[in-house]
C-alpha cells in the first residue's frame, strides 16, 4: 500500500476493535516498530487496556501477507483480550491465544486463516 501511513479499519473477527496498519510514512512507525521487536519481533499487538490493535504494515508488505494473515493475526490479539492476558507475555498466553483464536476463526467459516494458526502452533512446538 505504497503511500499510505496508516490504515485504519474495524476489525472483522469483532468489531468493537479497532485495527491500525502502520507503514513507515507514519511518524510513529519507528516507535511502532520498536515496540514490536521488543514483543518478540511481533508482527502486531494489541495495546494494553484498550480495543486497538496494531500491525507493522512493512513487515505484512515484505512478507507477503494475505488477508487471511490479517484475520489470524486479528483473532490471536482479540484472544489475548477476552482471555485478559495483559502485562508480561509468556509462551503460555500465545499458545491460549492461538488456542481460542483458532476456535473463533472456526466459528465464522474463516478456515484458512484458522489454518495459518495452526501451522503456526505446530511450529512453535517444534522449536
Amino acid at each position: 500500500m505504497k503511500g499510505e501511513d496508516i490504515i485504519t479499519f474495524w476489525s472483522r473477527v469483532d468489531p468493537k476493535f479497532k485495527v491500525l496498519v502502520i507503514y513507515k510514512e507514519s511518524l510513529t512507525y519507528p516507535l511502532i516498530k520498536e515496540s514490536l521487536l521488543a514483543l518478540d519481533n511481533s508482527i502486531g499487538a494489541l495495546i494494553p487496556g484498550q480495543e486497538i490493535i496494531l500491525i507493522d504494515g512493512e513487515r505484512v508488505n515484505d512478507e507477503g501477507l494475505t488477508d487471511d494473515h490479517l484475520l489470524a493475526i486479528e483473532a490471536h490479539e482479540i484472544a489475548h483480550a477476552m482471555l485478559g492476558h495483559e502485562g508480561e507475555r509468556n509462551q503460555t498466553h500465545e499458545v491460549e491465544a492461538d488456542e481460542l483464536a483458532i476456535e473463533i476463526l472456526d466459528s465464522i467459516g474463516r478456515k484458512e486463516a484458522s489454518a495459518l494458526l495452526i501451522e503456526r502452533m505446530k511450529s512453535l512446538e517444534e522449536n
